[in-house]
């Protein structure tokens, strides 16, 4: 911490570790082709949801909405950049669980982001161009949400629980978004199984109903703005750390959500694609930030954070 002063001020450079022998994730360049072709090999096996949810939820760069790029907002993006693993809607009425949720900032808004993910060979459409059973029942569970939201008292339970950083934003209006990512891209080309797949593209698209969006699995790209995301999940005594994306990187500003957060260990375990080396880094950097937070604020001091990634 280097620090200055004045007559009347003193000012306090907090500044990240920029040590250039520290242990590095991954290249971007390198990961994203990594991932990307694990993703498609993965997809070529015509997997179950479940297998889906687990690669996801170690690679939350591949999950749509963290960084204002689904819905109006959210560029602020989520606390601790954050997506919540299969989260828990209760309050009024039926509880419902999305697979992903998002939960984003901007200036205006709070942005929720619910994921709805379905095995991916399901089919859109039927031979004869009427819409799936499966797709059907997937498309209504966005509904599901929609009403949850709708219902008086819900928005507040929710801004308690999932905004767990965030009071700055707690009186902001909710608009939620809901995503399905359904189906393979190849449904709708030359050999898919329609005589018309360009008109059942259309038609696929006529489906969404207002704040929603529709992907296929295909779509699915990493992101280099959710490169240092986490995955949480919700528990009954808060927000614990499930894994960190594998080009996760320690800064200033993390030490609240840190403490909050607790210890990473477990989460660094199940992170991968990343160095024993660079674990061990990680998990003195979250303590380093965790025991910053915990020192007494000194009134009469201005501190400054320096921005970089560790």
């Amino acid at each position: 911490m280097d620090s200055t002063s004045s007559p009347r001020n003193q000012f306090h450079r907090i500044t990240p570790d920029n040590d250039p022998s520290r242990p590095m994730p991954l290249p971007w360049e390198q990961y994203s082709d990594k991932v990307l072709a694990q993703w498609y090999a993965l997809l070529s096996e015509e997997p179950e949801e479940d297998a889906v949810q687990r690669f996801l939820e170690l690679h939350p760069s591949l999950i749509p909405g963290g960084s204002g790029d689904i819905g109006p907002g959210g560029h602020h993006g989520s606390d601790m950049g954050a997506v919540f693993r299969r989260p828990k809607l209760v309050g009024a009425g039926r509880t419902f669980e999305p697979d992903f949720m998002w939960v984003t900032r901007s200036s205006g808004l709070v942005t929720p982001i619910l994921i709805e993910i379905e095995k991916p060979s399901k089919r859109w459409f039927r031979q004869d161009g009427r819409p799936t059973s499966e797709f059907t029942e997937a498309r209504d569970q966005l509904n599901d949400w929609r009403s949850w939201f709708a219902r008086e008292g819900n928005q507040a339970i929710f801004r308690e629980k999932f905004l767990f950083l965030g009071n700055n934003y707690r009186n902001r209006p909710l608009e939620p978004q809901y995503v399905l990512i359904y189906g393979r891209e190849s449904e709708f080309k030359v050999g898919g199984g329609h005589l018309n797949p360009d008109s059942l593209r259309y038609k696929r698209d006529q489906q969404r109903g207002s704040h929603e969006t529709f992907m296929t699995f295909d779509a699915l790209r990493p992101r280099y703005d959710h490169s240092r995301s986490m995955t949480l999940t919700m528990t009954s005594q808060g927000p614990k750390i499930f894994a960190f994306s594998p080009m996760y990187g320690t800064h200033t500003g993390v030490g609240a959500g840190a403490l909050l957060l607790g210890d990473p260990e477990e989460a660094l375990a199940r992170t991968v694609m990343m160095t024993d080396e660079r674990r061990t880094y990680l998990s003195k950097r979250w303590q380093h930030w965790q025991d910053h937070e915990r020192r007494p604020s000194n009134p009469d001091v201005r501190y400054v954070r320096s921005t970089g990634i560790e």
